[in-house]
């Protein structure tokens, strides 16, 4: 009994600590956010004085959680960003900084010279539940100038060939 109370207690820290579940807006502090999800991979100033803390989930994961704080360093929101609805504010004419206050940092990284822009990939599962890229196209002077989605799984979920 001992023992499946400490698994749960266990599993219970590991969501929390992954999707930031139980960070309370408005009670949470910065330093609790740190604690429970670790030091993020990008820390943004906002210009009204807040702040944003991105967290990607693994090199390969589909998830990256977006820490809002307050000017008083505590926690507005946390929002999983990698989503359809997101993606629609990624248009051309807006710039590399406004992606990643909006998804995060990129995933993967791929440099097109001859097109003189760079890729920044960001996999995500899709509406339907298929894991998926988004592809940002940057050009020189960090504009974004379009995007693309491919499924990396196809439809047919039940053909074994």
């Amino acid at each position: 009994m001992r023992h499946s109370l400490l698994a749960l207690s266990l599993f219970a820290a590991a969501c929390a600590s992954y999707d930031g579940r139980g960070l309370q807006p408005g009670v949470t502090s910065e330093s609790e956010v740190r604690r429970t999800m670790g030091p993020p991979a990008l820390e943004l100033d906002n210009p009204d004085g807040s702040r944003t803390l991105a967290y990607p989930k693994g090199p390969l994961g589909t998830h990256t959680y977006m820490v809002k704080l307050g000017r008083d360093g505590m926690v507005g929101g946390v929002e999983q960003v990698l989503n359809e609805d997101h993606f629609y504010r990624i248009v051309p004419g807006i710039t590399r900084d406004d992606v990643l206050r909006t998804i995060g940092p990129p995933s993967q990284v791929d440099e097109f010279p001859r097109l003189q822009q760079t890729a920044w990939e960001y996999r995500y599962q899709d509406a339907w539940g298929y894991t998926a890229i988004l592809s940002v196209m940057i050009d020189p002077r960090g504009i974004v100038v379009g995007k693309t989605t491919r499924r990396l799984e196809r439809g047919d979920r039940n053909n074994n060939r």
